[in-house]
């Protein structure tokens, strides 16, 4: 639900323990080396120098039917148990285009709307793709921000759970992501597609937090 005084889910409220809302010293935290969920894409596990990093968040975005749906499915489904938002595709369709993706299906499982937190610890999911974020009625943005419900509820989930989430976006005709600028600032990766060849796509990432900048070849 969306309170409409203070501009928060009820995901999103503060805490009454002060543990939440005390600052930690960093030597109090032992560093650890990042732990890498490959995706089996030889060519994107290498340009991520060993996959994604959970908790975390990506914006897949670029022209149409360049294969950015195909692809995050694929991924998703070769990492772990994926939850897909499927907003506009019917679940028939969707299935069929993750097995043409060469998807793991037996990993997949779909809703048509957007109350997905339940299905989501119902079928216990690793990870979310949202296809797409155009076509999510949560648009307003969370109060003192300029993120958009929508992909405040996605981080939350994913900071939450310990998982990953990918979005899947619109490309407009100055070649950014459509709409608001949050959504490419939002995420910890930010995936433009770009078509190469038939079969193929590149994958140009300019901005990564866990690992550098770069590009990759996929197979759609």
């Amino acid at each position: 639900m969306f309170c409409e005084q203070c501009g928060r889910s009820e995901t999103y409220a503060i805490s009454d323990s002060p543990t939440g809302l005390q600052a930690i010293a960093a030597t109090d935290i032992e560093i650890k080396e990042l732990e890498k969920t490959p995706t089996k894409d030889e060519s994107l596990d290498s340009m991520l120098r060993g996959g994604f990093v959970r908790p975390s968040t990506l914006t897949a975005y670029g022209p149409a039917g360049v294969g950015k749906s195909r692809s995050c499915l694929r991924w998703a489904t070769n990492m772990g148990r994926t939850l897909l938002v499927s907003l506009e595709m019917p679940q028939e369709l969707s299935v069929h285009s993750a097995y043409q993706a060469r998807s793991n299906l037996s990993n997949l499982f779909i809703v048509e709307h957007e109350d997905w937190q339940t299905e989501a610890q119902r079928v216990r999911a690793d990870i979310l793709v949202f296809d797409s974020l155009h076509y999510s009625t949560k648009q307003r943005v969370v109060k003192g921000t300029k993120v958009p419900l929508v992909l405040w509820e996605i981080a939350e989930w994913t900071k939450k759970a310990g998982t990953l989430a990918f979005v899947v976006a619109h490309q407009n005709k100055k070649g950014r992501v459509s709409g608001t600028t949050a959504a490419e600032h939002w995420p910890d990766y930010l995936f433009k597609f770009e078509r190469h060849g038939g079969d193929e796509a590149k994958i140009v990432c300019p901005k990564s937090r866990y690992s550098p900048s770069g590009s990759a070849i996929v197979t759609i």
